[in-house]
């Protein structure tokens, strides 16, 4: 009985000791992980009107997200060199409680012709969209390119 006691006592002390490590191990990957997005982390460009460029190539917005300030876009696109992404937005806000606003991805593939499907996530910083007059403790519903029903709540 002795034994058993004190071979538990062990697979306890065992497993603690290898879930502590693990934690450890995954800070440190979400730390750099931050820090590596930071560096892809562009600025919504705010207009007066959403007249957009044009012509704009095709993409689709696979799912969106928010972590913080930062709007997190998983899209997908054809193409094979580099493209450009711009995500623009005005202080044109719905009426609605939450107020709603849309912003537009802007897709520039710069003439590429391939067709190999692409994946990317795009990151951007929309702290500029806050609604005026609310500075903290306010929620704003955010869709991207005319689509509500992918849309996220924007916290802050």
């Amino acid at each position: 009985m002795n034994t058993f006691k004190l071979s538990a006592l062990l697979l306890l002390l065992l497993v603690a000791a290898t879930s502590c490590k693990t934690k450890k191990n995954a800070t440190a990957t979400e730390t750099e992980t931050a820090e590596a997005i930071d560096d892809k982390v562009k600025m919504i460009h705010m207009t007066e009107s959403m007249l957009l460029p044009k012509p704009i190539d095709a993409v689709n917005i696979k799912s969106v997200s928010i972590k913080g300030d930062i709007l997190i876009l998983d899209v997908a696109y054809s193409g094979c060199a580099e493209h450009d992404f711009v995500l623009y937005g005005n202080r044109a806000y719905q009426k609605s409680l939450p107020p709603k606003i849309g912003l537009a991805l802007v897709h520039d593939a710069h003439g590429d012709k391939c067709r190999k499907l692409s994946t990317q996530k795009l990151y951007f910083n929309i702290r500029n969209i806050r609604y005026p007059g609310k500075d903290k403790d306010y929620t704003v519903v955010v869709y991207v390119n005319q689509d509500p029903g992918n849309f996220v709540d924007y916290k802050y």
